[in-house]
């Protein structure tokens, strides 16, 4: 096991957080967002880790009743739509009801692209998020990008950018790192870590790194999950890279070995 690890596995398991990505981090990236499944070994692992440790969450940008399908494991926290929305400690569904006021505008955004761009995937995110996807339609890509942009500012919606996509979300001030930040908060915790392979991970990169200044987290580690698609930003920013998510799901299942 890489070094950087020990120091995670260095005590009570009891007070130990694992954190991680769903698209590229357990699950490969695909050209369909429907098509996303987490790899059977990462499954495998994540049930290995539930009795061992004290919080295992997935922070996600896909809709929580889609993990619940993905993943569906007993005993792993589920954050949504970065942050939007929850599975609480009882089990129900929960959602920042600062977002309602943005799902009518949500749900035309989503309308227009589809008349607009006919050959483009529109992913309807629940009624809180939209996602334009070009990456099998990559003539698309400056059209559609300069349209999100004239859109995000007639509407107020906040965009959001990554590689082959643009994402319209209510423009409140909530993303994984605060998702990160209020899951650790919340829990008798000590040492953290948090695996993903986009741009939006950076922010809870940022969070576990603010909690351990603040002298809330014992030790901290950023794992970044390489793929073609990694922006090179994060694989710089993180503690520990490893080579996609069957290189994730070998190291979260040696956690899970060490820890039992």
């Amino acid at each position: 096991m890489d070094p950087a690890v020990a120091p995670l596995l260095d005590g009570d398991a009891s007070r130990l957080a694992v954190l991680l990505d769903f698209d590229g981090s357990l699950s490969p990236i695909v050209d369909d967002p429907a098509d996303a499944v987490a790899l059977p070994d990462a499954l495998d692992a994540l049930r290995a880790l539930v009795p061992h440790v004290g919080m295992l969450a997935i922070v996600s940008g896909r809709p929580v009743d889609f993990l619940l399908e993905r993943v569906g494991i007993d005993g792993v926290r589920y954050v949504g739509q970065y942050g939007l929305e929850w599975i609480d400690e009882q089990g129900r569904r929960r959602h920042d009801p600062a977002a309602d006021a943005y799902v009518d505008a949500v749900g035309r955004i989503a309308d227009d692209a589809q008349r607009r761009f006919p050959d483009l995937l529109v992913e309807r995110k629940g009624r809180l998020a939209v996602g334009l996807h070009w990456r099998t339609r990559n003539h698309l890509a400056d059209d559609v990008a300069r349209w999100a942009a004239e859109e995000a500012g007639r509407t107020g919606l906040a965009l959001h950018e990554s590689r082959m996509a643009r994402e319209f979300r209510p423009p409140l001030p909530v993303d994984k790192g605060t998702a990160v930040r209020s899951l650790l908060e919340a829990a008798t915790v000590d040492r953290a870590c948090f695996a993903g392979d986009d741009r939006g991970d950076l922010a809870a990169f940022d969070a576990i790194t603010g909690l351990q200044a603040e002298g809330r987290l014992q030790a901290g580690l950023r794992i970044g999950v390489r793929s073609s698609e990694a922006p090179a930003e994060l694989l710089r920013t993180a503690d520990l890279v490893v080579d996609g998510p069957p290189a994730l799901a070998a190291l979260l299942r040696e956690m899970a070995e060490a820890l039992s």
